[in-house]
């Protein structure tokens, strides 16, 4: 299950954990930084919640009206194949709970399986953003994934 928190979710210490624990697949952001896009009535931060307690996140950040950018997506236990579970629920909630009309996100070229749970879910490949993301060892590439709502609504 996916739940919305809001900016006083004591969940917050545990997403940023999360994001501390992969500096280089997740965009880091700090506490503060999620506590602000969960404030925003625009945004969405999400709990995923398989049943156990807090199991992974999404983070969607409205950027232009009906345009959404998927910029955080992370599971507590990587390599039970959740991941393409947790992306179709950021998905089902952007295109009805958004109303989104476009989600977007960016992988880092070296998170193998990142890409494939991406293209899995079905978001299509747009290209590759040359040292979008400055990391602790320098600058990495990033490829572009989006999904458009009719593609999305063809998927279900």
């Amino acid at each position: 299950m996916l739940r919305r928190i809001g900016p006083d979710s004591p969940d917050l210490p545990r997403i940023a954990a999360l994001i501390a624990a992969h500096p280089r697949t997740l965009l880091q952001q700090t506490e503060a930084d999620v506590q602000a896009l969960a404030a925003d009535p625009k945004s969405r931060v999400l709990v995923w919640d398989r049943g156990e307690g807090f199991a992974g996140f999404a983070t969607i950040e409205a950027l232009y009206p009906q345009v959404v950018f998927l910029t955080n997506l992370a599971l507590t236990q990587p390599g039970r194949g959740d991941g393409g579970a947790l992306i179709r629920a950021a998905l089902e909630l952007a295109f009805t709970d958004m109303r989104a009309h476009r989600l977007f996100c960016d992988i880092a070229f070296d998170n193998a399986a990142g890409l494939a749970a991406f293209a899995r879910a079905g978001l299509v490949r747009e290209g590759t953003m040359r040292e979008c993301w400055l990391r602790a060892d320098g600058w990495v590439d990033c490829h572009a994934y989006s999904m458009l709502a009719r593609e999305w609504k063809a998927l279900t």
